[in-house]
């Protein structure tokens, strides 16, 4: 579920947050980069549990409604779009879930005002429209109204997107690798009537290892990544770059230094790309620039090993 990139990332910033300690303690933040890997599992369950503490909200609207003595049908009819779900009924009967959900450090019980804005604005887009025509949902309509939900959630509603920053640090980062979780669970239930949730497979762990491993090089080869960086780099100069910049410069010399499975392009590439979002402007061109020379230059000299199909080059 975790990306390489936002491996990297989550690395990028524990580096950058170990610089700022007059005594850094490695074992400590080694312990937070694997405790964020835990928190982005924690916070995919909190948002499938979405679907129960909204649909209880649900619920005291369409009683508040009925209690009237001219109840809006309407109102309740859009009131039940949640129970209607296939998948709401499997995740609220599935004993793993139930477990993972009490768990939780997260709550929804105190978005009331958050679930009343979602339920107003919910119900004038076309995708709830449409969805809402039908007394029994067939499988795809189903998933096409859970996807667009999420979607909608996600990535148009400004005011959970800023509910989510305020309870979860890590939002901004991890919402893009949530969201296609989340995609990949509903797909995987309609598509092959089965309930999969995600957890910690053994190729994530590999994922996590290779991040910790990471960090740890990166701290304890220091001064030698430096050495060798600024010995292929004549206008490199650690007082005038961003303390970013020499971080990445640091992380993507090790990964092609250490980790065989790499290609040094993939490696450039995502650095390139991360660059943009949490450097300065023309960082990814002046990165580019020296990890390229840098990654012919340790090649030619048989310095960067790479094994499997497709690796060398």
């Amino acid at each position: 579920m975790l990306s390489r990139r936002n491996i990297r990332i989550k690395v990028l910033q524990q580096l950058y947050a170990l610089t700022q300690q007059e005594a850094p303690s490695v074992p400590f933040f080694l312990n937070q980069l694997n405790a964020q890997f835990k928190y982005l599992y924690q916070f995919y369950y909190f948002q499938l549990q979405f679907l129960s503490d909204f649909n209880i909200y649900l619920e005291s609207e369409k009683h508040i409604e009925l209690e009237k003595y001219f109840p809006n049908k309407a109102l309740i009819r859009n009131t039940q779009c949640i129970e209607r779900l296939s998948l709401f009924s499997a995740l609220e009967s599935d004993a793993k879930f139930a477990e993972l959900s009490t768990s939780l450090p997260y709550s929804w019980r105190n978005y009331g005002e958050l679930f009343n804005r979602i339920f107003s604005d919910l119900v004038q887009y076309d995708f709830f429209i449409y969805y809402n025509v039908f007394d029994t949902p067939n499988e795809a309509q189903q998933k096409e109204f859970l996807t667009n939900l999420y979607e909608f959630l996600f990535n148009e509603f400004e005011l959970f997107e800023s509910e989510m920053e305020d309870t979860y640090i890590l939002w901004n980062d991890d919402c893009a690798d949530i969201l296609k979780a989340i995609v990949k669970t509903i797909d995987t239930f309609y598509d092959q009537e089965k309930l999969k949730l995600e957890a910690i497979s053994e190729k994530q762990a590999d994922d996590f290892k290779y991040g910790t491993q990471l960090l740890e090089k990166c701290v304890v080869d220091k001064e030698s990544l430096d050495t060798l960086i600024a010995s292929h780099s004549p206008n490199w100069d650690a007082d005038r770059l961003t303390l970013t910049d020499m971080l990445m410069l640091r992380m993507a010399v090790c990964e092609f230094l250490n980790f065989e499975t790499i290609p040094p392009k993939v490696t450039i590439n995502e650095y390139l790309d991360i660059a943009k979002n949490y450097s300065t402007p023309k960082s990814h061109l002046f990165l580019n620039g020296v990890l390229d020379k840098i990654r012919i230059v340790l090649t030619e000299s048989g310095k960067i090993k790479k094994t499997g199909r497709g690796l060398v080059n």
